[in-house]
């Protein structure tokens, strides 16, 4: 399996740092709201990364991070609960997103089930602690509202600065507190900050030049995800974000694993790209945030707009409107209704598809999704494979290979067309009927009885060489 690593930028082959055995972390969602449709696409790139690596023959252990610390979530928790305590507050919003955050992914085809889930709250002590390595390195130092990682110490160690998207070193180098900036010049980094009054803290000890201080406070939002990735062992295999987390989290995510010891941090860093609407990017100011709830409420799937996320490469721009959603939800019901051949094989046609034509379009499929997550490529091969199949019939003795082509598209781009059970016996007897009185040239018997089943959501199309073929409606 091959896939496109941001540190190399180049497409790279994955190799295990253990033979047989893929660990994977994804930089989850900070609970504070709900989410929209550009979120929710980061996570369904990295559950089909999972599915493909697991396609592969690799054991894969997912963790997952929950932001539910950091200067979002405490902002809102304190304008949505003025009167409770600050931890309190703050665990009242964040559990409540978090169960939203779940749901929605779900809804989009996400395996919650496949993904260990791990809040930032309950990885305090092992912040605490990589924060401890990182001032026993002198890479950290406390200084005014804190403790910060010092990036001009860090490369003066020798370590590099800007893996992932080139950074201006040229700049005096100034203290930011806040979690999150788009600069594009390195900085210093809150690791710990000092309590502030009427925010969370937690009381914390360290160690500094053989003193011990305590200080009460709470972790930057870098330091999170170093400490939870770590879960996995340093360095593990992939680090999956949205590009926009390129810097400078995931910059100094590497710098502060690397200062606390660590060879390095991951070995495939793979970076999703935006999601558009309209052609332009999702943003308040703009008033064109999308969320799940929206387009529920306008009667489409959600597997729908999963789809839609799939036609484009994750390392490509995709783009999101209501006639490419409607035009991914017509295809999908098209590939529900192909997916039913599965009940109406044949042994006497001419040309029906064989397993060995079948097993072709499989492979091919999980070859393009090999190549570097290549979903559209992958999106074509079911296409074509399913249509064949409508269009040509399945062979009897073929019925199993397709069976197994509808799972493997499960497998790996994580959508069900197995779901649906073979029409009821009744339905199965009406359109024996039909087919007696279309032979015996009763056309208005057979027209009443296709009106019949089309009253029990079954359409019936005719077929000059298969007959009667039935679809859902």
């Amino acid at each position: 399996m091959q896939l496109f690593n941001s540190l190399s930028q180049q497409v790279e082959e994955l190799v295990p740092v253990h033979a047989g055995k893929v660990g994977m972390y994804s930089c989850g969602p900070t609970v504070y709201s709900n989410l929209h449709i550009g979120n929710l696409s980061a996570f369904i790139y990295a559950d089909i990364l999972r599915r493909v690596v697991r396609l592969s023959g690799y054991d894969v252990r997912h963790v997952m991070n929950i932001t539910d610390v950091d200067d979002k979530t405490i902002r809102d928790s304190k304008a949505k609960y003025p009167n409770e305590e600050p931890v309190q507050a703050l665990k009242k919003l964040t559990d409540t997103y978090t169960d939203v955050f779940k749901n929605d992914i779900t809804a989009v085809g996400v395996d919650i089930a496949a993904i260990e889930f791990v809040s930032a709250v309950s990885a305090i002590p092992d912040m605490i602690k990589l924060i401890q390595q990182i001032l026993d390195a002198k890479v950290g130092y406390v200084a005014e509202g804190g403790i910060y990682f010092s990036v001009s110490r860090y490369t003066e160690l020798g370590h590099a600065y800007g893996r992932l998207q080139k950074i201006d070193m040229t700049q005096s180098m100034s203290r930011i507190a806040h979690d999150e900036y788009d600069k594009d010049q390195a900085s210093d980094f809150a690791l710990w900050k000092e309590v502030t009054p009427g925010e969370p803290a937690w009381e914390a000890q360290f160690t500094v030049d053989g003193q011990v201080i305590t200080m009460s406070g709470r972790p930057g939002w870098h330091i999170e995800c170093s400490a939870m990735s770590q879960m996995l062992g340093v360095p593990f295999d992939i680090h999956t974000g949205g590009i926009d987390l390129k810097f400078p989290h995931h910059e100094n995510e590497i710098a502060q694993s690397v200062a606390a010891g660590a060879t390095d941090l991951a070995m495939l860093f793979v970076h999703n790209n935006h999601i558009l609407v309209d052609g332009r990017k999702m943003s308040k100011s703009l008033g064109n945030i999308t969320t799940l709830r929206e387009v529920e409420e306008k009667g489409y799937e959600p597997m729908a707009f999963r789809l839609l996320v799939l036609e484009s490469q994750y390392r490509n721009e995709s783009n999101f409107s209501w006639a490419i959603l409607e035009a991914a939800a017509n295809r999908l019901k098209k590939w529900q209704a192909w997916a039913d051949v599965r009940y109406q094989t044949y042994s006497e046609l001419e040309h029906p598809m064989q397993s060995i034509e079948i097993e072709s379009y499989k492979q091919a499929y999980i070859l393009a999704l090999q190549d570097d997550l290549s979903t559209p490529q992958a999106l074509v091969e079911i296409h074509s494979g399913l249509e064949q199949a409508m269009l040509r019939g399945v062979d009897k003795n073929a019925k199993s290979h397709y069976d197994d082509f509808l799972k493997a598209i499960k497998d790996g781009i994580g959508i069900d067309l197995m779901q649906s059970e073979d029409i009821p016996v009744e339905a199965q007897k009406l359109l024996q009927e039909r087919q007696a009185a279309r032979d015996a040239k009763d056309w208005d018997k057979s027209d009443k009885l296709r009106d019949t089943l089309a009253e029990r959501g079954i359409k019936v199309l005719d077929d000059p060489v298969r007959g009667q073929i039935w679809q859902r409606l």
